[in-house]
This record gives C-alpha cells, structure tokens and sequence, in this order.
C-alpha cells in the first residue's frame, strides 16, 4: 500500500515520524540507497525548520506532508501554519551559531526546492524535489575511551535533532568534567547527521575551547565531509583519516 499524506503536531519528536513516512516513500518509489538518505535528510530539515521556524512549536498549528510522482520526479511538501520565511542569501561567511543550516543542506540533498507561500489556508510550503532517475532510526550510543592521554568518544548511531545531539552534548559535557583536555570524536559509525548534529558539534568545538582542551574528529564518513565542505566548518575542525595521527596530534 502507497503511503499516504500525513499530518504531525509542531513538536520536535514529529522530525522521528516523518523520517519514518519518508522511509515509507522511499520505498512506494523504488528509491535506492542513497535515495533513501537525501529524501530522510531533507525531509527531516524540512520538518524540523516548520515546527521550530514556521509553527514556532505553537500547540494549535501543525506539520503537514504529502507526495506524488511528477514528471519524472519524486515531489514532497512539507507545509506549516506560520508566517513565513525565505531562502538564506548565499555568504561566504562561516556560520558558528548552533543553528542556520536547514535550508543549505535541504538544497544540497535535493534536485530542486521551492518555498512557496499560502494565503489560503495561510502557512508555508517547502518543496523538495528529486529526479527518479537518481535510483536508514537508531539512537546514538557514544562510548568513552582513553588512549594516550587523549578521550576518544566512539559515536553509534544518527546524530539528528533530539537524538544524537543530545547524546553528543552530554559525551563532551562529561569528558570536560573529568578533566579531558583533548577529545577526539570517531564517527566510523554514524549514518546520517542534520543541521541539529552540526549545530551540536559547533557547540561542542566552543564549549571544548572555552575549557582550554581540544576537540578533533575522526573517520568522517562521505556524506558528513560534503556537509562540512558545504557549511564551510571543515576550516574549523581539525579533521583525520586514521586514529593514531589524530591522537598523536593533540
């Protein structure tokens, strides 16, 4: 049976069920892999940007999602009952905030997307788009380590919106407190990370530095190096290939 539409109340769990629906497309639509990945990434920043950004997380407003094969393409829209927004001007600046990424990395992850304002009934729709053409939830578990005087964290699982942010948040916390002065994060293990995860990582570089200690990753999968790449932040990290050079860096 196709999925249907679906609608979500403006609260950040609703992010894990439209992950949920997207997985459901994805699979009415043959999508392969790396299908799965875009369309889930995308949707879940398009969810996220309306209950926080559209709906302001007010009770009585919702999320709404829909689909249909178009012309060749697969087309999701996610709309809220707020009062708008717009796509962010292009800026070479790097952006240090633990927020202000959603709609780069929805642009990234998708063909095409539009942001089209309704009157009736009033709200914003974001569209995604994907060429068919172009033929993944598991909670984060962090694991502490010492090796060589270095804390390394061995991240397990998605680091998304109030899941792995969390868990990242609280690793690094607990590190600082037993007196860490360098931690590196593995991330051998992490599938997909949003624009939540990559705020939490900006905040955990601050937080690290304003300590004195040192915050360094490791074995960053393809698709959390184009992230980087495209927010700019790989100028920020201090990025390895192989654990024992980032240990004997520090």
């Amino acid at each position: 049976m196709e999925p249907g539409s679906l609608e979500l109340p403006s609260e950040v769990a609703s992010v894990e069920a439209a992950a949920a629906w997207a997985e459901v497309v994805c699979a009415a639509c043959g999508l392969e892999e790396d299908g799965h990945y875009r369309l889930g990434l995308a949707v879940r920043e398009a969810v996220a940007n309306a209950v926080l950004h559209g709906n302001r997380r007010e009770p009585a407003k919702h999320v709404r999602l829909s689909w249909q094969l178009r012309e060749g393409r697969l087309v999701v829209t996610v709309a809220d009952e707020g009062n708008g927004f717009s796509r962010p001007e292009p800026t070479d600046e790097v952006n240090l905030t633990p927020s202000g990424r959603g709609l780069s990395l929805i642009g990234h992850f998708t063909d095409d997307y539009d942001i089209v304002r309704r009157d009736d009934p009033p709200g914003t729709d974001v569209v995604l788009a994907y060429n068919m053409t172009r033929k993944g939830r598991r909670d984060m578990k962090i694991t502490a380590r010492h090796t060589n005087g270095v804390t390394v964290l061995d991240l397990n699982g998605k680091l998304t919106i109030g899941v792995g942010d969390i868990a990242l948040r609280n690793a690094i916390r607990e590190a600082l407190d037993s007196g860490a002065k360098g931690i590196l994060l593995n991330f051998q293990h992490v599938p997909v990370v949003d624009s939540a995860g990559i705020g939490e990582l900006v905040s955990g570089y601050t937080s690290v530095s304003n300590r004195g200690a040192k915050l360094k990753l490791v074995n960053l999968p393809p698709k959390l190096q184009d992230i980087l790449q495209l927010t700019q932040l790989i100028a920020v990290f201090e990025v390895f290939d192989a654990e024992d050079e980032a240990v004997a860096s520090f």
